[in-house]
């Protein structure tokens, strides 16, 4: 669960001072461009990418670690040469650092998040304890990373209303079993604190506002609970703090609109077919 190609302008490296086990280090600054190679150290780099919603699920994982590794953003309509050293399959998210005098290469998205929650060991724990509540939170995150996403996916491409029509039946299944799995009392999936579900399923519920765009349809109707998480996750300071559009995007719903168009196409008013 990677992107491939993503629209982007930014090809230069950020540097965050991080907690990891003890205390908090100042990450070295290693600026970048498109042609230099950045410089594997002990610290974490990630290669990421501003549209990307694979890319986003690390963030948010390291948002909620309170974490700040050293990161390289990647244009990946214009891949730099050194790319394949830090991500074999030239895919963001990756992440590669020095451990034990060897490179470290790590990708795919549901990887990484774990990932996160494992090595930043200061952070809150973002999987419950139990083994069997841990086992469930990965079936939930295993069945909306191989149907729900694939599915939204297709749903911003649909060209014809019968095409709309079936994969949004699909849609719905997934989100009126997702809604049951939801902790009764919330305020997130497994309850009090943000879990790796959350992280998960956020790109992409958070981005509903793009189908609205471009079919015209409100592909959360009939779904009040995950509506409401929705509008409570992506307001929390933390999560806001993962929307990074391009310097000079008037805002990240407006650039994120943008930079769907080559996958939403032309606008097509669906609203009928999902009444």
């Amino acid at each position: 669960a990677s992107c491939t190609i993503m629209l982007s302008h930014c090809v230069s490296a950020r540097s965050h001072s991080f907690a990891r086990t003890t205390g908090r280090r100042l990450a070295q600054t290693n600026m970048a461009t498109a042609t230099a190679t950045p410089e594997v150290t002990t610290e974490p780099l990630l290669c990421w990418n501003w549209l990307c919603p694979y890319v986003q699920r690390v963030s948010l994982a390291l948002a909620h670690k309170g974490a700040h590794p050293n990161e390289v953003a990647i244009d990946l309509r214009n891949k730099p040469d050194w790319l394949p050293r830090f991500s074999p399959l030239g895919k963001v998210p990756a992440v590669t650092y020095m451990e034990d005098g060897e490179q470290v290469v790590l990708y795919e998205s549901l990887a990484l998040i774990h990932w996160v929650d494992e090595y930043y060991k200061d952070g809150p724990p973002l999987m419950p304890e139990s083994p069997a509540k841990r086992t469930l939170a990965r079936i939930i995150i295993a069945r909306f990373d191989g149907t729900a996403v694939p599915t939204m996916s297709k749903l911003l491409r649909a060209q014809t209303p019968e095409e709309f029509s079936e994969l949004l039946k699909v849609w719905r299944t997934e989100l009126t079993w997702l809604e049951s799995k939801m902790d009764p009392k919330g305020p997130f999936f497994g309850g009090a604190k943000p879990s790796l579900v959350d992280v998960t399923v956020a790109p992409w519920l958070c981005r509903a506002f793009l189908w609205k765009h471009y079919k015209n349809v409100d592909v959360l109707a009939g779904h009040p609970k995950l509506s409401a998480w929705v509008e409570a996750y992506k307001a929390l300071p933390e999560v806001v703090a993962t929307y990074r559009p391009p310097a000079g995007s008037p805002s990240f719903e407006e650039a994120m609109l943008k930079g769907y168009a080559v996958y939403g196409g032309e606008r097509r008013d669906f609203s009928a077919v999902a009444a």
